[in-house]
């Protein structure tokens, strides 16, 4: 499978996104990428970071959204990847983990776009919250969202059920309505559907 091609749309600093469908048919989707420096939460605080780090190359992916360095682990903020032991079809007769399908097409994006990442929040010695931001030309882009808009990843939501980041939310119903990335799949389990089911079995 193909992985978007991404280009700056004159003034408008928007990204196109390649959308990868089934067959490797890669076509055009005008879903936009905006660029910006901060994140808005849905508490109306305003997740800004001062300092940015190259992402580490040699981070150990535990999810799309999850990986370890150095001994820590860092999630990024506002993103819900593909959970680990579900499946998605790829083609007739072919399943495919769907968190290991996430995680192989957020790795090859991060290598791509080589982002910048900041520490938010540190939950504790060993876990922290980051967000990241790529870069193209002279913009910076949220990483989160750009994942997002391709397909492969979802907006994270709050124990209250709204999106901790609500612009993650108009993403991902972009991506929806494209079919891109992991929406091509028409059996892609979703995973807060999943979560929520399991949820309720208890």
């Amino acid at each position: 499978m193909s992985i978007a091609t991404t280009f700056v749309i004159g003034a408008a600093a928007g990204i196109g996104i390649w959308a990868a469908r089934p067959g490797g048919d890669l076509r055009a989707e005008g879903i936009p990428v905006q660029a910006q420096s901060q994140v808005h939460t849905s508490d109306g605080e305003t997740a800004a970071a001062a300092t940015f780090t190259p992402f580490p190359v040699n981070a150990r992916f535990e999810t799309a959204d999850t990986w370890v360095h150095d001994g820590k682990r860092y999630r990024l903020y506002g993103l819900q990847s593909c959970l680990r032991g579900t499946q998605v079809t790829l083609r007739a007769g072919v399943k495919r983990d769907c968190g290991d399908l996430n995680i192989l097409m957020a790795q090859a994006v991060i290598r791509d776009t080589r982002p910048v990442c900041s520490t938010i929040r540190a939950l504790d010695q060993s876990n922290a919250l980051v967000v990241c931001q790529t870069t193209a030309g002279n913009h910076r882009y949220d990483l989160a969202t750009y994942l997002i808009a391709q397909g492969w990843g979802f907006a994270a939501m709050s124990g209250k059920g709204a999106p901790v980041v609500p612009n993650y939310r108009v993403a991902e119903e972009a991506a929806r309505k494209a079919s891109v990335g992991l929406w091509a799949y028409p059996d892609m389990p979703h995973p807060l559907t999943v979560l929520g089911r399991a949820g309720s079995s208890q």
